[in-house]
């Protein structure tokens, strides 16, 4: 009898083993297949950026996909302007990409070219709504940003057309002009062919009626300045403050005609990072400017944002953006090396007028320079013409040796005047990299004269330098501040 129960509770234990390892096998088969959805979830099955990011923009965007990519986050980074970046891309992936935005029912709006600029970055911007997508893929990096925004405005100038050259006359010139200014910044005016404008920051609130007038003197007869585009560096006062002192004053904006503003106003992360005020100040200028300035046809200003990799035309000019904020960040430049300061966060711009280059990079820092460096060779930074960066503080061997240089500008008149009749004016000049950057270039002009204009395609030695202000516009009275140690 012993026995048998023996038996018996053998058997029911033998029994509960199965049971229990077939609960365990259920229990795994349940775990692999939720894995295994997991994983067909990420990897194709969901057709939208939803599972990596609750950020309303990017619900129903199409999802990138790829063999080895890998996909970041999406972030702010200004405005309400979100940018997700994605590793490991090919330009198979992004062409395929751009074809399932179209299948999506995105609008193609523009490309930046067959040549994708110069074969380093191809973008191209879509449109669905009121939602705008722009998709920039880094060809040498094998990344891709794709950026979402509401209500996000395209500028016409992403597509070239014929219509750009009217009033173009057989003896029409390309002209460049560095402005005097009364003290530091950076202001620089590009007359069109057609007399047009493209104008890159303008310098400080006071230096706006000497602005004002010197676009007039350019503009023929009763016409008033038409400024085609107005582009904005970054947040600080130097470089947006004659905007600021225009749009803050009517029968200031009254006297020209402004078809577009192109800015990035900063992300929340870095101006509250920034050490100054700078950044809320521009926000409040970039708000204000495209309120009070008008188009030639009388309608109210557009702004844009530019983005890494586009392209832009106006009239016989062509003009690459090379680098803006959402790289450094994107990249860890900026924040992991703890830059605070809003001159890391300058836009980079390559300009393409008559066959030649002129680079214009404001008043990038370290993290600017390592991007612009990782970014592109040496070939694309062969310029004609190089804008000394941070009005020639921030110039460093390692970037002056990388670069090909021929003609320098100093847009300021203290540094810049190393080259100058009246060096003395210049106590910055031994400036790390100042004299490296004296040695290497062909020619170095600075406004510490008067205005300087390069006519193109430009040979050196031709610059024309204008009659100095000295300061006709401050009761003939020139200071710096006492930061500087100088005083005329």
């Amino acid at each position: 009898m012993k026995k048998k129960h023996t038996v018996i509770l053998v058997v029911l234990m033998a029994c509960l083993l199965v049971l229990a390892g077939s609960g365990i096998l259920v229990v795994s088969y349940i775990n692999a297949q939720k894995t295994a959805e997991e994983s067909d979830e990420r990897e194709g099955n969901i057709e939208t950026f939803s599972a990596w990011t609750d950020v309303e923009e990017f619900q129903t965007i199409p999802v990138m996909k790829g063999e080895n990519i890998k996909i970041g986050d999406a972030t702010d980074y200004g405005d309400s302007h979100y940018m997700m970046d994605v590793n490991g891309t090919t330009t198979d992936d992004y062409k395929l990409y751009l074809e399932a935005l179209a299948d999506a029912g995105f609008k193609k709006h523009s490309e930046n070219g067959k040549d994708c600029m110069e074969g380093y970055a191809c973008s191209a911007a879509f449109t669905k709504e009121n939602l705008t997508v722009v998709v920039s893929h880094a060809i040498a990096q094998n990344k891709t940003y794709i950026s979402a925004a509401y209500d996000m405005e395209l500028s016409e100038h992403l597509i070239y057309k014929d219509d750009y050259m009217e009033g173009v006359t057989e003896n029409s010139e390309t002209k460049v002009h560095m402005l005097e200014l009364h003290d530091n910044g950076a202001s620089f005016v590009i007359q069109l062919k057609n007399g047009h404008f493209v104008v890159h920051d303008g310098g400080k609130q006071i230096d706006a009626p000497y602005f004002l007038d010197y676009l007039e003197e350019l503009t023929p007869g009763d016409s008033k300045p038409v400024i085609e585009a107005w582009f904005i560096s970054h947040a600080h006062g130097d470089h947006y403050g004659v905007m600021k002192e225009i749009s803050s004053n009517a029968s200031y904006a009254s006297r020209i005609y402004v078809n577009g503003v192109y800015f990035q106003i900063p992300a929340d992360e870095v101006v509250a990072l920034s050490y100054d005020e700078s950044p809320q100040q521009a926000v409040y200028t970039a708000s204000r400017s495209y309120v009070m300035f008008k188009t030639e046809g009388g309608s109210q200003t557009k702004f844009y944002r530019p983005q890494y990799g586009q392209r832009y035309y106006f009239c016989d000019i062509a003009i690459d953006v090379c680098m803006t904020p959402e790289q450094y960040t994107l990249e860890s430049y900026y924040i992991s090396n703890g830059y605070t300061d809003m001159n890391d966060t300058s836009i980079w711009l390559m300009h393409h007028i008559e066959g030649q280059r002129m680079l214009i990079g404001a008043d990038a820092f370290h993290t600017g320079i390592r991007a612009m460096m990782n970014m592109y060779d040496q070939e694309y930074l062969n310029t004609d013409v190089f804008v000394v960066l941070h009005h020639g503080i921030n110039v460093y061997d390692y970037f002056t040796e990388y670069l090909t240089l021929n003609t320098v500008l100093y847009p300021n008149f203290r540094v810049g005047s190393v080259w100058s009749e009246n060096s003395t004016r210049s106590d910055l000049a031994s400036v790390e990299g100042n004299e490296t950057m004296v040695k290497s270039a062909k020619e170095g002009i600075s406004c510490a004269d008067g205005s300087v204009v390069l006519t193109f395609p430009y040979k050196i030695g031709s610059a024309e330098i204008k009659e100095p202000c000295d300061w006709r516009y401050d009761g003939g009275i020139r200071k710096m501040s006492n930061t500087w140690g100088w005083e005329k």
